[in-house]
């Protein structure tokens, strides 16, 4: 029992230090990381395709691949994540032209 509220004390403890650690770096916007996966050069490509830009303009599956700032991170980091957007979009863009 000692030690289970020993261990209790111990977690609420981390948790503290980790949610006000001051050398912690800040979390970049979610605007930030929209506009840096933007000017990535697989973004770009796609942009100039005429076919693929009303896909990645509107389409909800598209905005969902960085809907938050956990999916924008891994989008900018997870080239297998960039690749499922990339074939989605040529997807998309190969059944619209049927």
């Amino acid at each position: 029992m000692f030690l289970i509220g020993i261990l209790v004390v111990v977690a609420i403890v981390g948790e503290l230090f980790h949610r006000l650690n001051p050398w912690k770096k800040p979390e970049p916007p979610y605007e930030e990381l929209v506009q840096q996966i933007k000017q990535t050069d697989w973004y770009q490509e796609l942009w100039q395709n005429e076919a693929y830009r009303p896909i990645l303009e509107n389409d909800p599956h598209v905005l969902a691949f960085y809907s938050g700032t956990y999916e924008a991170k891994r989008l900018l980091t997870n080239p297998g994540f960039q690749l499922g957007l990339i074939d989605y979009v040529k997807q998309q863009a190969e059944q619209k032209k049927r």
